[in-house]
């Protein structure tokens, strides 16, 4: 990556990565979180690498390790983008599966959904798991879509917006005035 010495650089590459982040490819979300490595992770983010790049789809699907989603009791949690398919427990068995039936064919696999333990239902997308129903994520609102150690994915979501701002556009009495207020 290029050295950015400007705000409307940094602003230009937000945007840029942030076009790419809106592909209409598909995206294998594997949580990262300190449950979920517990539960085995890395080895299913190992398997997807290996069977996207044996089924020849390293063009046509990305998939990261994100930060942690939040629902440790049922890691490994796997989400399927743009559809927002929610599995949970996963395994590397479950690995070529998923990438056959959820982002080939399209199709949803019943048996990875969570299980609402009150209504006995299967629930597809994350965001209707009672779990989640009520929250409003604030500061980790993108924590399971983005890889905490891919400074790319940060800076598409508006990372070091306020760092620009403290460096180009503040006087330093501002600056220590706005830590004191805070």
């Amino acid at each position: 990556m290029k050295k950015l010495n400007s705000p409307v650089k940094l602003q230009k590459l937000q945007e840029s990565l942030a076009e790419q982040r809106e592909s209409p490819k598909s995206c294998i979300a594997v949580c990262g979180g300190t449950g979920c490595h517990a539960y085995g992770c890395e080895d299913v983010h190992k398997a997807f690498k290996e069977e996207i790049k044996r089924q020849g789809l390293n063009d046509k699907v990305d998939f990261k390790l994100t930060g942690c989603h939040g629902f440790c009791e049922c890691g490994t949690l796997v989400v399927i983008h743009p559809e927002k398919i929610l599995y949970v427990h996963v395994t590397p068995e479950d690995v070529p599966e998923i990438v056959e039936e959820s982002i080939l064919k399209k199709n949803v696999i019943e048996r990875l959904l969570y299980v609402d333990p009150l209504s006995g239902e299967n629930i597809k997308n994350e965001h209707e798991v009672p779990f989640y129903k009520r929250q409003q994520r604030l500061v980790f609102g993108s924590n399971g879509l983005i890889d905490p150690t891919n400074i790319e994915d940060y800076m598409a979501i508006g990372g070091y917006s306020a760092l620009s701002k403290v460096l180009f556009d503040m006087k330093p009495e501002e600056v220590i005035e706005e830590i004191k207020k805070s």
